[in-house]
């Protein structure tokens, strides 16, 4: 089931690539990704609504949600917030 919220290979982390069309609402909080990411999601209608992600390390951190793509320069203990469109709150 996490790997239908998120994927985490080939060095970019993919937010909800898979999530059911019956699962129109919900959320999940911390889902491991590779890199030492710690990933809250949340989704509405069947879509992305907000993220955060836990930096354990500072590393960089790609990320995809449908066709937008982002990328961070994390740093060590911070947590980003992310809307729908990938960019920060």
């Amino acid at each position: 089931i996490a790997e239908m919220l998120l994927q985490s290979h080939g060095g970019i982390i993919h937010v909800l690539p898979a999530l059911p069309s019956s699962w129109e609402k919900g959320n999940v909080k911390g889902l491991c990704a590779r890199g030492g990411f710690e990933i809250n999601i949340s989704w509405e209608e069947g879509e992305l609504s907000e993220m955060q992600i836990y930096s354990k390390f500072g590393n960089k951190c790609k990320t995809r949600y449908q066709d937008k793509v982002i990328e961070i320069f994390t740093e060590k203990g911070e947590t980003y917030s992310l809307d729908k469109t990938l960019k920060t709150l």
